[in-house]
Order: C-alpha cells, then structure tokens, then sequence
C-alpha cells in the first residue's frame, strides 16, 4: 500500500508539474489564441446541431438512459425493484384491503422513485453527450493544428535531450491479453463502471500520445513509456476534464493537451534515460 501510495502522489505531481508546463507554452508561438479560437467554433458548431436537431438528441439521451436504467432493474440494485416483484404476493398473503392499498402505494412509489432515476440518467447523458461530441470533434485536427507548434516549443526546454538509443523490454505484456482483460472486466457491474470512467478521463491523452511521441520516440519507447507513465496518464486526464468547467481557462484545453503530454514524454526520459517510476 505505502508503495502504491507513493506511485500515485509521484503520478499526480508529475501531472501537475506538466499542466504548469503547458500553462507557460500556451503564451508562445500563438498557441493561446489558436486554441480559444478553436475552442469558441467547436461550442459554436455543436451548440448549433442541438438547436437544429434537437429532438434527435433528446430522444438518444432517453434511450441511453432507459438502457442504463434497465440494467440496474435487472441487477436488482434499486430498492423499488423488490417492492414491485412482491407487491402481489403480499396482497394475496394479507388478504385485506389494507394491506393491498399499502402495497399498491408502495407500487407506485417505487414506479415514480424510477421515473425520475430515467429523467434524471437522460438529462445527465443530454449534456454528457453534448461534451464528448464536443471534445472528440475539437481533438481532431490538433495534429496538424497545435501539436507540432507545441512540439517545438516543449523541445526548446530541454535543449540537447534525446531519448535512450535501446530499451530492455523485460516483461513486456502483450497487447491482446491486456484488451481480453478489459473486456472481461466489463462484465463486472461496479468495476465496469469505473474501468469506463477511467477510459474516458484517459481517452484525450492517450489518443494524443502517439502522434506526440513521433519523431521523438520510436514504437518500442512509446509503449514502455506509455505502460510506465499509466497513472501519469490518468490523472492528467483527470485534470484536463476538471479544466473545462472553469470559465476563459478551458479555451486552453487543446493547447494544454499537446503541451503537456511533450512535457509528460520528455520528462519520462530525461532524468536517468529510462522511463519514470510513475507506475
């Protein structure tokens, strides 16, 4: 535990110290406003489908949350569940007329307790999927649009920096058990929930790393980097979400990505040539 700890205060300040990095990048080669211009046409554009195809949006929420209600019916985890599978039981066990109002009441409690967890679950996906449409279509083009501006930036920070000519791969994991594992997991209904949230907060910088790393780092450093600096990786993700709900500062999420993640891979290296001990 002690170890683990240590692992995830290192990853955390490593994420923070990459933030503050980017922060400093945003001022040069006219990263800043590139971004918030960016960011202003993405708002623009989604805010504009959802005002023309609205109804659509609204009816993919609610079938979203029909599906997620309807699995946690299944499992039983409600409390209106059980009361709605005895309800005729106890009516024919009581026998009076007391009881079957009591019953019946309980009944419909539970059916609205559902039907606001469903108006709630849909209003939460209306905006959740407002936000990834949003962010996934603000990602694309920061290839060609930010990164290698932000590339050449980062690599004026670490002047004469190279990566390690050779890398022992010991214990390296192959890559299709990793996946059966992942999707193993799923199955599990708990864990599920958490191995997606951890996929999505992950998502940004994990789709940005590759296309960062090249021309720095070959394929073989990418993945014992990208196996090493895994909880790195997390918790600047996590950041970066926590970014967009702070006004004027999350116009510089794009240029924060590709920032901090040159920073995230070029510090990985620099200190011994070899990969942090973030893991």
């Amino acid at each position: 535990m002690p170890q683990t700890l240590q692992t995830w205060l290192l990853a955390w300040r490593e994420a923070f110290t990459c933030i503050g990095l980017g922060l400093r990048d945003a001022r040069h080669a006219g990263l800043w406003w590139r971004s918030a211009l960016w960011c202003m046409a993405v708002v623009a554009l989604w805010l504009g489908l959802y005002s023309c195809f609205g109804r659509f949006f609204v009816e993919l929420s609610a079938m979203l949350a029909l599906v997620s209600v309807t699995g946690l019916l299944g499992l039983g985890v409600m409390d209106g569940v059980g009361t709605l599978a005895n309800g005729p039981a106890t009516l024919s066990q009581m026998g009076n007329i007391a009881g079957s109002l009591g019953s019946a009441a309980q009944a419909l409690l539970s059916i609205g307790q559902i039907a606001l967890a469903l108006l709630a679950l849909a209003t939460l996906f209306y905006v959740m999927v407002f936000i990834v449409c949003a962010i996934g279509t603000a990602r694309l083009p920061l290839r060609w649009f930010l990164l290698e501006r932000a590339k050449a930036v980062a690599a004026r920070r670490y002047a004469g920096w190279q990566a390690p000519a050779s890398l022992a791969l010991s214990a390296a994991r192959p890559a299709w058990w990793r996946r059966l594992l992942l999707l193993l997991s799923l199955l599990i209904p708990v864990w599920a929930m958490c191995v997606l949230i951890a996929c999505l907060l992950a998502w940004n910088v994990q789709a940005i790393y590759g296309a960062a790393a090249k021309d720095v780092l070959d394929e073989q450093q990418q993945a014992v980097l990208r196996r090493a600096q895994r909880p790195a990786i997390f918790a600047l993700g996590l950041l970066l979400c926590l970014l967009m709900l702070i006004p004027v500062l999350n116009l510089l999420v794009p240029v924060l990505l590709c920032s901090s993640v040159c920073h995230l891979q070029r510090r990985g290296w620099r200190a011994t040539g070899s990969a942090t001990n973030v893991e």
